[in-house]
């Protein structure tokens, strides 16, 4: 596996991609690394109580990043790249090591057919 540098960042594969993607989220359901939430509250007017809860969502859906009310990330290949460089490239800065562990569960269930081991030698 490769890291991916910040001179791909502006790559105009990235937009190919994204015209691909479905933005369906079922990569990042299935990796055993993907580990973004979403907060949510939730209030019982029967008996006045309140609860905050996190559950599991994706980086890929549009409102994961909103942020004043519009998504910080509205493009496809926008989320994309931002998943792909987290696990190739910020990974690598933070922990020394990549965010993927190669198992292909991301490639299994892409309805569109996207092989990020592809993509990641496009971009090199």
């Amino acid at each position: 596996m490769q890291s991916i540098s910040s001179a791909s960042l502006e790559s105009p594969v990235w937009n190919e991609i994204a015209s691909r993607c479905l933005a369906c989220a079922n990569c990042t359901m299935v990796c055993p690394t993907c580990f973004c939430v979403t907060v949510e509250d939730g209030t019982d007017l029967t008996d006045g109580t309140a609860e905050r809860a996190e559950r599991w969502d994706s980086c890929f859906t549009l409102d994961f990043s909103e942020l004043g009310g519009a998504p910080v990330r509205s493009s496809g290949a926008a989320r994309y790249r931002q998943w792909l460089t987290h696990k190739f490239s910020t990974w690598v800065d933070q922990f020394g090591t990549f965010g993927c562990v190669g198992c292909g569960r991301c490639v299994t269930w892409c309805p569109a057919g996207i092989d990020l081991t592809e993509e990641l030698e496009r971009l090199r």
